[in-house]
C-alpha cells in the first residue's frame, strides 16, 4: 500500500473495518430475570407463596369453634396477625439476593468490557506501509496490508504468506488440533486469524480479509 489517506478509508469502506463488532450488553432487567432462574431461588420463593396464603387464610368459624375444641385451646389473635412477616421475609431475601447478584454481574460485565476497549485500542501489529515498516492499531489495518510477524504473535486477521522460512502456526484455537501447522509459501500459504506463530525468524503476509469475515466466526 501506499499509505494514502484516501486508499486507505476506501479500503475501510469497500472490506470493512478489522474489529469484532461487540455484542449487546444485557440489561440489568435481564440479569435479575437470570439470576431468578436459580433452583433454590425457585424453592423459597413457592415457600414463601405458601406461607403468605395460608397467613392470610382463615376457616369459617364453625369449623375454627370445632378445631378450638378439639386442640383443647382457642388460636392467639396475635399469631394471626404475625402470620404473614415469615412470608414476607423470605420474599425480601430473595429480592436482596437477585439484586445483588445481578448487581455484581452487571458490574463484572462493565469492567470485563472497559478492559477489553483498552486492550483494543493499545494493541498495535508491525506492518509495512509505503515501503516504510510501522506499527499501528490492529483497528487501523486493512486488506491488503503487509504484516511483519515474529515468534510467538498472535495473528490478528486471515492473510497469505509472502515471504518465511520454517514457518509453523497453533490452530488450536480454531480446530482444536494440538500439533503445529506447517506452512508455506507454494504449498499451505493461507494463515488464520486467531492463530498463535512458532517460526525461528520473521515471516510476513498479506492481509486478505476484515477481522469481521474470518473464518472463526463463519
Amino acid at each position: 500500500l501506499e499509505g494514502k489517506p484516501e486508499d486507505i478509508s476506501k479500503r475501510k469502506q469497500e472490506f470493512g473495518q478489522n474489529v469484532i463488532p461487540p455484542k449487546k450488553p444485557k440489561t440489568f432487567l435481564q440479569l435479575v430475570w437470570e439470576a431468578l432462574q436459580d433452583v433454590t431461588l425457585i424453592i423459597l420463593e413457592v415457600a414463601a407463596v405458601i406461607s403468605l396464603s395460608l397467613s392470610f387464610y382463615s376457616p369459617p368459624d364453625a369449623e375454627r369453634q370445632n378445631c378450638g375444641k378439639v386442640a383443647g385451646g382457642v388460636e392467639e389473635e396475635g399469631d394471626a396477625e404475625t402470620g404473614w412477616i415469615e412470608g414476607a421475609a423470605i420474599l425480601l431475601s430473595v429480592v436482596c439476593v437477585v439484586l445483588v447478584t445481578a448487581f455484581n454481574d452487571w458490574s463484572k460485565e462493565k469492567q470485563f468490557r472497559g478492559l477489553q476497549s483498552r486492550i483494543e485500542q493499545e494493541q498495535k501489529f508491525t506492518i509495512v506501509r509505503a515501503g516504510q515498516v510501522t506499527q499501528v492499531k490492529v483497528s487501523e489495518i486493512v486488506v491488503g496490508d503487509i504484516a511483519q510477524v515474529k515468534y510467538g504473535d498472535l495473528l490478528p486477521t486471515d492473510g497469505v504468506l509472502i515471504q518465511g522460512n520454517d514457518l509453523k502456526i497453533d490452530e488450536s484455537s480454531l480446530t482444536g488440533e494440538s500439533d503445529h501447522v506447517k506452512k508455506t509459501i507454494d504449498k499451505d500459504p493461507m494463515l488464520l486469524s486467531g492463530a498463535f506463530l512458532y517460526t525461528r525468524f520473521t515471516a510476513k503476509f498479506t492481509l486478505t480479509c476484515a477481522v469481521i469475515t474470518k473464518q472463526f466466526l463463519s
